[in-house]
């Protein structure tokens, strides 16, 4: 009878938002994030998507991850948020906004598969009411 080998690859780490919003604003690199929270690219792209979809980056702050990685890449930076579209899709459960289509809410967790609400933005309206109005 052969033994069966489980092995488990899925490791969870607990970070202190504070300490890695200080390292992101000091403008640390992202190899140094790396080594001093001991985490792997592809961890480090969950610490940014979550802190994106926790309200603690915003699009701004993405941008400027990017520029600091000076033509390197940027695989592990969620940049899909950082696009705009012409529409947003709003959980009706929290009121989450994003410009993406989701079925499960990055910050609540609930299925909104009924509940999603797609609007046009401000901006958009406001460009479309002026070239009307021209």
């Amino acid at each position: 009878m052969k033994k069966k080998l489980v092995m488990f690859s899925k490791t969870t780490r607990v970070l202190r938002v504070a300490e890695v919003l200080a390292c992101i604003m000091q403008d640390m690199s992202d190899e140094e994030i790396v080594r001093k929270f001991g985490l792997t690219w592809k961890q480090l792209g969950k610490v940014y998507s979550k802190l994106f979809y926790g309200g603690f980056l915003n699009t701004q702050d993405l941008a400027r991850r990017i520029e600091l990685r000076n033509g390197r890449s940027t695989a592990h930076i969620p940049l899909v948020e950082i696009e705009s579209s012409q529409y947003e899709y709003e959980c009706g459960t929290c009121g989450f906004i994003s410009s993406l289509h989701f079925s499960e809410c990055p910050r609540c967790r609930q299925l909104n598969l009924r509940r999603l609400v797609r609007k046009v933005p401000d901006w958009v309206a406001e460009i479309r009411y002026a070239a009307a109005a021209s």
